[in-house]
């Protein structure tokens, strides 16, 4: 039996779909609320009740509308001319207890609780939750056969991805996709571990969406980290020469075991002394972040997207003063401490691309 299930999906006319979806906020470097309707607005809007009244206007205006009946939905990201092949549909949350789901990531308690409280009075999921789960050249090439005809929607976005969505309703189109997800035993979650999390502590029944990837397909980018002190340098560097060599970095692509540091206007290269098998988030926050932050809560996070450039620029504020780039996961690693139900530290990973926000929304509960 399949763990994705078809589902009636909410989505944007034709005609809307360019208008009201968006990538994640994290594509914009200078986005500002403003009262126009798109799933932008709503999803960052910090008003709850707002962001509601706005996603019942698009119902009401027949921007979005429900689909009568039950489909699966095919869902194509190309980005650099490499094409990210996904599958969406619901899951039983049933299946995470029976391990057959997988996270690997740690959670904020306080992020959970808002999660919770938005979905609850939404009842709407707006973004699919990321996944993803192990394939082989000969599910691949079944895969790509799914995708042969012609898509409801294709745009390209401000993330600089050319997307595509089938909402599959033929029945003979339906049955292969089924046929193919018959294959999938286990689902390992990348992207969107709070939501699971928030659904999984409500009372409520309810079916995540989730896009499931094939794991060679997926790409994933450093997830780093930007922060406030009032140490030194020299007591910094003291701390972190306990483990590590320092010396400028040269801005060459860092290896596994390595982490750069941007701090007074300057990139340093930290090198691990001892080989680890642990993975260099977990090292960075053990053996520099605990140490360096301990009672202080100025620590934020920047997705690889950003750049480095904009590292500097946070660093360089009175906000922040101090900045850590790690060179990214593999999504093997990912899989294989998923298997072993260990966790990463919070925001470790952020995969890229994503699906838009608001081109493809369910309700959750059933």
């Amino acid at each position: 039996m399949s763990l994705i299930k078809p589902f009636n999906g909410i989505r944007p006319q034709k005609q809307f779909v360019k208008k009201v979806s968006f990538p994640n906020i994290n594509y914009f470097n200078n986005y500002k609320q403003n009262k126009k309707l798109n799933f932008l607005n709503i999803l960052n809007n910090r008003s709850i009740s707002e962001a509601k009244k706005m996603l019942l206007k698009l119902e009401k205006k027949k921007i979005i509308k429900q689909d009568n009946s039950e489909h699966f939905y095919l869902y194509r990201i190309t980005h650099n001319k490499k094409a990210l092949l996904g599958i969406v549909g619901k899951i039983n949350l049933e299946n995470y207890d029976d391990k057959k789901i997988l996270g690997h990531e740690k959670t904020f308690s306080i992020r959970i609780k808002k999660r919770k409280e938005q979905l609850i009075k939404f009842n709407s999921q707006i973004t699919p939750i990321y996944t993803t789960y192990k394939t082989n050249k000969l599910y691949l090439a079944k895969l790509k056969k799914l995708f042969r005809s012609k898509p409801d929607y294709s745009l390209k976005s401000k993330d600089k991805c050319k997307h595509e969505l089938w909402a599959v309703s033929r029945s003979k189109l339906k049955k292969l996709v089924q046929n193919y997800l018959n294959k999938i035993r286990k689902i390992y979650i990348c992207d969107g571990h709070h939501r699971i999390q928030a659904m999984l502590k409500s009372r409520k029944k309810i079916a995540p969406m989730i896009i499931a990837f094939p794991h060679e397909q997926v790409n994933i980018l450093d997830y780093n980290r930007v922060l406030k002190t009032n140490l030194k340098f020299e007591k910094i560097k003291k701390i972190i020469s306990k483990n590590f060599s320092i010396k400028k970095s040269k801005n060459n692509t860092i290896k596994k075991g390595e982490i750069e540091m941007y701090l007074n206007k300057k990139w340093f290269l930290l090198k691990l002394l001892k080989k680890s098998k642990e993975l260099d988030v977990t090292i960075l926050k053990k053996l520099i972040l605990n140490k360096i932050l301990k009672n202080n809560n100025s620590l934020n996070f920047v997705s690889g997207i950003k750049g480095k450039k904009v590292l500097e620029k946070y660093a360089n504020t009175k906000k922040y003063n101090l900045a850590f780039k790690l060179s990214p996961t593999d999504i093997s690693q990912v899989i294989s401490l998923a298997e072993k139900r260990k966790f990463m530290p919070q925001k470790s990973t952020w995969f890229h691309p994503k699906p838009l926000d608001g081109i493809i929304c369910s309700r959750i509960i059933s």
